[in-house]
């Protein structure tokens, strides 16, 4: 049978058959995969969601064996209402998918007992409650939402090159991507991945397939950056349309004053701060990145950002590092709207008292 030859790891461990997969998947929630390395930026991302935003979506945490989350850590998670943890390692043939790193996030998906999924990373952190991702009116036609990375070095390039010497019909949406057109070396933010399971599983099996272990050791991260272009790629691969949201990314973060007083007869800004996200009525729905400047070992509160302003991307020269970034004055600088500060100021404040950042 093709479908067991293409994916020889899905079967005989947790699924037994095709409709395993379709019948155990139901309602909507959001999946998060997290270890004991990212476990702080996790519950944070949770707290925020639960006593912030005030969500009642569903969350399912996927860990992979038991060293990679502690029993202490999974006990901690399990105080939020529905919340649900699960092993991944016990899913597929680890022999061939070999889960690790970025290459998790789209097993986590399809393992998940949700249909429609809201795929987040652990250090994202969302203004907005994130089931007004579904209202996507792109999502409700294709059962995708994809969102977009920074313009970075324009360009023909290696993995854009590579990408046409195999795909040689692609979908309209492909055509229209940055990263086609080699406008970029990076087209999508994986961050958050919005995808109607059932309705998308051919798209979704697609985007697994090339996250494999030796294929994506061999062939795709020589290409491109870990797993977030593999799933736009994947759709395509399986002629399945998808949508990528059609704002672009935008950066948010505070102003860096030393430097506006010593450009200010130049006009000059320079914004230190986090890849975010609008959604189609411009409304900031999340970042990447967490509440501190950098993911360290240690955190404290020094390494707060002062989350003040934002602007849209639009193909800029970034800082090494990409934390930061200096715009001439005829770029568009916006201040952050009362309710949005309003949101960051509560989630500073309980981080302030539960310390999920800061704590050590």
């Amino acid at each position: 049978m093709l479908h067991h030859f293409l994916y020889p790891w899905l079967y005989q461990h947790h699924y037994r058959t095709f409709s395993d997969i379709i019948t155990s998947s139901k309602g909507r929630g959001i999946v998060m995969c997290t270890g004991n390395e990212h476990f702080k930026y996790a519950s944070s991302a949770i707290d925020i969601i639960r006593h912030v935003l005030n969500s009642d979506l569903p969350i399912e945490i996927f860990y992979n064996g038991d060293s990679d989350l502690s029993f202490q850590n999974r006990i901690m998670l399990l105080d939020y209402k529905d919340v649900y943890l699960t092993d991944i390692s016990t899913y597929f043939d680890n022999s061939i998918v070999n889960i690790s790193g970025w290459a998790i996030k789209p097993f986590a998906i399809l393992a998940s007992r949700f249909e429609e999924v809201i795929l987040m990373d652990a250090d994202v952190v969302y203004l907005r409650d994130p089931i007004e991702l579904f209202e996507d009116i792109g999502y409700q036609k294709t059962g995708t939402l994809f969102f977009r990375d920074r313009t970075l070095e324009p360009g023909p390039h290696d993995g854009s090159q590579w990408l046409k010497s195999w795909m040689k019909n692609p979908l309209p949406e492909t055509k229209k991507l940055r990263y086609w057109n080699e406008l970029t070396q990076h087209e999508m933010d994986s961050s958050t991945v919005v995808i109607h399971k059932t309705k998308n599983i051919l798209g979704l099996l697609a985007v697994c397939k090339l996250n494999e272990k030796k294929i994506r050791q061999e062939v795709i991260y020589k290409k491109v950056y870990g797993d977030k272009e593999t799933f736009w790629m994947g759709f395509d691969m399986a002629r399945q349309p998808y949508h990528m949201n059609t704002k672009p990314c935008t950066f948010i973060g505070e102003l860096d004053k030393e430097y506006k007083e010593y450009y200010k007869y130049f006009s000059k800004n320079k914004i230190c701060g986090h890849v975010a996200h609008q959604l189609k009525n411009g409304k900031l729905i999340f970042w990447n990145g967490s509440l501190a400047k950098e993911k360290r070992s240690k955190i404290t509160s020094n390494d707060f950002i002062d989350y003040e302003v934002y602007f849209e991307d639009h193909g800029y020269d970034w800082d090494t590092g990409l934390l930061c970034i200096r715009l001439d004055s005829d770029v568009e600088i916006i201040s952050l709207n009362d309710e949005d500060k309003q949101t960051i100021n509560e989630i500073m404040e309980r981080e302030k008292t539960l310390e999920f950042l800061t704590y050590t």
